[in-house]
């Protein structure tokens, strides 16, 4: 599987950060919000992982993509030029400056049926529970409609949608009277209905992504887009858009006038199935499902992929600066060397196995089943010790003590004494990793929001050292290095996969690195904030700063990229 090419081609173009290189696809995991923004000509979408992406509607560009570290319940825009991210105990407002023109070109063009002064006598609807009220002309005429959740009034005052799951029903403002009604499709359900601005016609929609439009003048309904996935957000307040997300990670958006579809994004491939830092260069090492691959940071050299025996199950990061460590469906445990392109069996294992960890003298592996084992030889010697729930494991450089990481504590062993040494309690922790130090004394605790705490290992106590450097974030994967420091795999809030070197005495941090990743395609690096480089094949991409968006399909190799 040699899917990348074997070098960067480096440019002289600045870093301008925070750029970022995108591809126009969906998210990878299920959508939970989307939002269009005042004037309807950009709009925010947001994923259970947290990322963030704002579009542009009139190019369907990605603007900028942002990495929350809460779950992101709802978006909401300020005016034009922000969205605020609200989760259950957390807020986040995401600025654009350079929207300003935009905003205000928004402001002209903006509608403003929303500031409607209403006459004596108008008609009126009240909706409590399951009983719609319609209230005209001293007339009041009441229905009783199982499951009610929204009515809408046509901007003009002839008409009144009323949803309920399974009945879409209108009626007529004037006497009350049922004037149409659609039921959903079998074993489906209505999610939201949105009259049209002007009210010729409303639009509902179908949890499976069908939408359908009616037009009360002539008592007719039809379905215009046939779903293919269930919704999972959806806004219909644009002007005469609708956009929604599913569960897939996808995007659509339909025109309502021109009854066509602007963008269905397709699915973006993810096949990573873990990803490390280089433990002793500055350096990437990729493992997807069937082939593995490595980026050198200073000779700028990626390596070919190298296919591996069965689909991984299981991996961890090597003590070589290319190496890496699969345990395959072939029921073998594999040690890569991806510098050499070499592939050796290390040994077998019975059972499904679901975290592994290594040092230059030890393989530990935990079973799904909760067991822990640990190489000998050619096959795996079963420990004493029995642990459910292992999230991460870590172990000495010595191969004496090894700790596991659980829900809300960590678990520290002896291996030689066949002792616990320690139960330390601690919430939030996503990694764990200890230093080369062969007295194993300390162990690192990497935080949900990025702390570092360092953990002494004889006492059990507790101190937090730093922050890693990286506002947003989401750590992937940790690595121990030469020395006294550890490396740290991370998202960084714009898409790009960092590497950051930590101290183990301070956990002082610094980056190394930044990786360009789309699905299983690595597109480029940069080591510093003056250079970045670039894959020659780089077509179809766009470069983007800030909110500014540079299309690089005619770039060649002897060509730098200007950004401005």
């Amino acid at each position: 599987m040699v899917d990348l090419p074997h070098r960067f081609v480096p440019t002289t173009s600045k870093f301008v950060s925070p750029v970022r290189i995108v591809t126009q696809c969906g998210h990878g995991c299920r959508i939970v919000s989307v939002a269009f923004s005042p004037c309807s000509r950009f709009f925010a979408s947001a994923d259970e992982d947290g990322w963030v992406r704002i579009w542009s509607i009139e190019t369907l560009d990605i603007l900028g993509i942002y990495l929350l570290d809460f779950e992101c319940d709802k978006l909401i825009w300020d005016a034009t030029d922000a969205v605020v991210c609200q989760g259950q105990n957390a807020e986040r407002r995401i600025e654009f400056m350079e929207l300003e023109e935009s905003a205000a070109k928004c402001g002209t063009d903006s509608d403003a049926s929303g500031n409607v002064i209403r006459l004596l006598g108008a008609p009126e609807f009240e909706h409590e529970g399951d009983i719609l009220k319609i209230l005209y002309g001293g007339d009041v005429f009441e229905h009783q409609i199982p499951g009610l959740f929204q009515v809408e009034m046509d901007p003009c005052e002839r008409y009144i949608v009323a949803l309920s799951p399974q009945a879409a029903s209108v009626f007529s403002v004037f006497d009350g009277s049922l004037i149409m009604e659609q039921k959903a499709s079998d074993n489906h359900r209505w999610c939201a209905a949105h009259i049209y601005w002007r009210g010729d016609f409303f639009t509902i929609l179908e949890d499976d992504g069908a939408i359908w439009q009616g037009y009360p003048a002539n008592q007719k309904i039809e379905c215009v887009l046939k779903g293919n996935a269930p919704v999972t957000a959806w806004d219909l307040s644009g002007k005469s858009l609708i956009i929604f997300g599913d569960c897939r990670g996808n995007l659509t958006i339909f025109d309502l006038e021109q009854r066509t579809l602007c963008l269905r994004t397709p699915r973006r491939p993810r096949d990573f199935c873990a990803v490390y830092p280089s433990p002793e260069k500055d350096g990437f090492v990729a493992l997807r499902t069937e082939s593995a691959t490595a980026f050198f940071s200073h000779s700028q050299e990626i390596l070919s992929a190298a296919p591996l025996p069965g689909s991984v199950r299981a991996s961890c990061a090597g003590t070589l600066f290319s190496e890496v460590i699969a345990a395959c469906s072939d029921g073998f445990i594999y040690r890569l060397k991806l510098d050499e392109n070499a592939i050796s069996k290390i040994c077998t294992f019975d059972r499904p196995v679901d975290v592994m960890a290594s040092s230059s003298n030890c393989l530990l592996v935990h079973y799904e089943d909760g067991g822990l084992a640990i190489n000998s030889g050619k096959t795996l010697e079963l420990l004493d010790w029995h642990v459910d729930g292992c999230k991460a494991l870590a172990v000495s450089e010595n191969g004496k003590s090894f700790a596991c990481l659980l829900s809300d504590h960590i678990e520290i062993f002896d291996r030689t004494g066949k002792t616990d040494i320690r139960r330390i309690e601690i919430q939030d922790a996503v990694q764990i990793a200890f230093g080369k130090d062969k007295t194993a004394n300390q162990l690192l605790a990497f935080m949900k929001d990025l702390r570092v705490i360092s953990i002494d290992v004889r006492t059990g106590e507790c101190s937090e050292l730093n922050r890693l450097d990286l506002e947003h974030g989401r750590i992937i994967s940790v690595a121990p290095a030469a020395k006294s420091y550890v490396f740290v795999l991370a998202a960084s809030e714009h898409g790009q996969l960092v590497v950051l070197k930590v101290g183990l005495n301070s956990a002082k941090s610094s980056q190394v690195l930044r990786i360009f990743a789309v699905g299983t395609q690595i597109w480029g690096a940069a080591s510093n904030e003056q250079s970045v480089c670039l894959r020659n094949d780089a077509s179809c991409l766009r470069i983007i700063s800030g909110l500014k968006a540079f299309s690089i399909d005619d770039w060649s190799r002897s060509e730098p990229l200007a950004l401005f």
